[in-house]
């Protein structure tokens, strides 16, 4: 009889339990169990294979049960290769695909490799049209035979079960023509591609056919590490201690024996899964970056000054700064001391919180080097605060991923300028390019805003493109969210008082609006103070509210706000009745009541005029940026475009199908895609969330420039402020400052 596996029961070395339903016969559809020792099955099942087994049903304690004499893997389905020539082969879509593989089932990809059948081929694709199925025949053999080596691992993962097409291609583009060869050697080289338990139950299954026991293989321990690793990676730590990450592997072996987890750990040591230091193991390739980021930064700061930035006198600097400043600026003690102190440093951090200035001082900084001769490069992580920091310093700013590609960019040009085939009329427009291009030199100051956000692999890609003379000067508060990515960097080198230039001074403007005060509370982990809520008016305000109540409570707030400028709610999830989708659908559907004109986007979006939006991407030729807002000012349904007045811009801009994909209502954003954004006023749902904490909610108060209203509930709130900043939760191997052996000669380019 036939048995789908619904899942497995038991396992064990020498044979299996499975639960199954029957899909034949005279009991088709009864559930029960199969009992098999290894020995009497060829292959090893998993939830989703069918089987044949034999052997007579049986009533246990149970429930009913086979003792199978003998079962084998049901042929494979062919979805992932008729998936692969369906979406690869020009004419062969879903239907004929499926006609290959019921024509000739698993020796389709055999058949596909050479041109021994094409009249065969030929008669199964188009049966009443010879002429084109022939020539279907000729494009489907040939884009197979011309994709071997995805082809082999197409119709290899095919007969494992996967059935994913997008895993065929990151596998393929990792490892290349003989990925069928690498993983039939080693299917946990799939960790990084696929779930662990889809992972695991398909390398214990390959495992028991080459007749390796599982539980004690060398290449499922070390798999199990690199799933650890992988999830260590995407909390954002580069490190964890040595007991949970042995607590770990327990969990991902599915086993307590004390033997086994001890065993994994040492092959994962062994075999390089893992780097030991101290009372913790560090995944090995973020460990090398965080080694040689400190080298390189060592070796930056280091540095000796130059001539031309010989110190002066305190009036000396006091009177450049102020000449720089201008008519009606006077620039604090503390942001002349954070300017003045920048010089004598390489490498150094600007740091401060809600209302200090940072902004301006930082201007103060690009100004005063470039007055001392030096040239300023301007980036940030996402593109609006990019463009913020463009308005506020009067110079171009560039997101950090553009920088990056720039410099690129940069070294193919000159290496081709150099080349002698080069022709005169090719370099000349070389030159050209090159004068557009980002550039960092020995006069070079690299300004980095937000960059409690910028995550290890940046800043190391940022660090090797420095050269001797160059400086670097971080801007940012370490109260804020961490970075997205793995490692930390910033929150570290703050921390050091020869890097860190701190303000701490609010301003007057800024103090009237109560919101530095209320996120200096949060921020040292205690309660502000609250004014009562009244409307429009500045300040910041709690409004207790049931969390079965929420959305409406928070609509309503929103639509008393909304008369008086620029209203956003900042929340902290996109699902959920307070999540993203949930307002900016309720927003929209107040919006357009009246029966305004509509625009239908893409996953379900509809745009009105009048809206808030916000872009998704950047997009350079466009002038259009990663987390940019704007309104909705003209829709045409019938051309499918929208005009959209972007905040800065002084005329709207015309988007058409291309960038309605990366467009969405911002009646809400996530605080992570405000950050380094501001709104005039910003309402804020509190309710369980295991992303709220201290540096979330101070991000979020921070985004408002005049009052902040939060809705929900106080004890949440409250438990969320209590709760240590994410930064200080990571686990990482970054030691900084360095030691007296970061002695060895840096990377940095002379």
């Amino acid at each position: 009889m036939r048995v789908a596996v619904d899942g497995i029961v038991s396992e064990r070395p020498f044979g299996i339990i499975f639960a199954g339903t029957v899909t034949d016969g005279a009991v088709r559809g009864q559930q029960l169990r199969v009992r098999a020792g290894f020995d009497r099955l060829l292959g090893i099942p998993v939830p989703g294979d069918t089987w044949e087994i034999e052997g007579e049903i049986l009533q246990t304690a149970f429930g009913p049960q086979i003792a199978a004499k003998y079962g084998r893997r049901i042929l494979p389905s062919g979805l992932l290769i008729k998936q692969f020539l369906a979406s690869h082969v020009p004419g062969v879509g879903p239907e004929r695909a499926h006609r290959l593989w019921a024509a000739f089932g698993e020796n389709l990809p055999e058949i596909l490799s050479n041109n021994d059948m094409l009249s065969e081929i030929a008669a199964v694709m188009s049966p009443d049209k010879p002429s084109l199925g022939r020539r279907l025949a000729v494009f489907v053999t040939s884009a197979w035979q011309n994709a071997a080596g995805e082809a082999d691992l197409v119709a290899w993962l095919d007969r494992q079960g996967v059935r994913d097409l997008r895993i065929v291609r990151r596998l393929h583009r990792v490892l290349g023509a003989s990925a069928a060869e690498t993983l039939a050697e080693n299917p946990y080289s799939m960790v990084p591609l696929l779930p662990w338990k889809q992972m695991d139950e398909l390398g214990r299954r390959l495992l028991r056919e080459d007749g390796c026991d599982p539980a004690a293989d060398t290449r499922r321990l070390v798999g199990a590490a690199d799933e650890a690793v992988k999830r260590m990676l995407r909390r954002g730590d580069t490190a964890i201690e040595v007991d949970e990450f042995a607590d770990q592997l327990g969990i991902l072996l599915a086993t307590e024996e004390q033997r086994v987890i001890e065993t994994a750990v040492a092959a994962a040591l062994r075999n390089g899964a893992v780097v030991p230091a101290d009372r913790v193991v560090r995944a090995p390739g973020a460990a090398a970056l965080e080694d040689d980021l400190v080298e390189m930064l060592a070796a930056l700061s280091r540095t000796p000054r130059e001539a031309r930035l010989a110190l002066r006198s305190a009036s000396g600097w006091s009177e450049l700064l102020a000449d720089i400043a201008g008519p009606g600026r006077t620039p604090t003690d503390e942001q002349r001391a954070a300017a003045v102190g920048m010089i004598s440093r390489p490498l150094a951090c600007l740091v401060g919180g809600a209302g200090t200035g940072k902004t301006y001082t930082c201007k103060l900084i690009c100004d005063l080097w470039v007055r001392l001769g030096g040239r300023v490069l301007l980036c940030a992580l996402a593109g609006k605060a990019a463009l913020r920091l463009s308005r506020s310093t009067g110079r171009l700013a560039k997101t950090l991923a553009r920088m990056l590609a720039e410099l690129a960019e940069r070294d193919e040009l000159e290496s081709a300028l150099s080349d002698p085939d080069t022709s005169e009329s090719e370099s000349a427009k070389i030159r050209t390019k090159l004068e557009s291009l980002s550039l960092v030199d020995d006069k070079t100051l690299v300004v980095v805003d937000e960059a409690s956000m910028t995550d290890l692999p940046t800043v190391h890609a940022i660090a090797k493109r420095l050269v001797a003379g160059s400086r670097l000067l971080f801007v940012g508060d370490e109260a804020q969210l961490p970075p997205i990515g793995f490692g930390i960097v910033f929150h570290k080198l703050v921390q050091d008082p020869a890097v860190a230039l701190r303000l701490t001074e609010v301003h007057r403007q800024a103090e009237a609006t109560g919101i530095p005060h209320a996120a200096a509370a949060v921020r040292s982990g205690t309660m502000p103070a609250f004014s009562e809520f009244a409307g429009a008016t500045a300040g910041v305000s709690f409004l207790d509210v049931d969390p079965s109540a929420l959305d409406r409570k928070l609509d309503e707030v929103v639509a008393r706000l909304a008369g008086d400028g620029e209203v956003l709610v900042v929340t902290a999830t996109v699902a959920g009745a307070a999540g993203v989708d949930a307002v900016n659908e309720r927003g929209h559907r107040r919006h357009v009541v009246g029966g305004s004109a509509e625009l239908r986007g893409f996953f379900g979006r509809r745009f009105s005029v009048g809206e808030s939006v916000i872009f998704g991407k950047n997009d350079y030729r466009a002038g259009l940026w990663n987390g940019l807002l704007g309104h909705v000012v003209a829709i045409d349904p019938d051309e499918r475009t929208i005009d959209i007045l972007f905040d800065g811009d002084s005329q709207p801009k015309r988007l058409g199908d291309e960038h309605l994909v990366d467009l969405d209502l911002a009646y809400a954003v996530t605080c992570h895609r405000m950050q380094g954004s501001s709104a005039k006023r910003v309402v804020i749902p509190i309710y369980e969330s295991r992303l709220l904490d201290r540096s979330w909610l101070y991000t979020a108060v921070t985004r408002a420039e005049e009052q902040v209203v939060l809705v929900g509930d106080r004890d949440v709130f409250a438990r969320a402020v209590a709760k240590p900043p994410a930064a200080e939760s990571r686990i990482h191997g970054l030691r900084w400052p360095p030691t007296a052996e970061t002695t060895a000669p840096s990377s940095m380019s002379s």
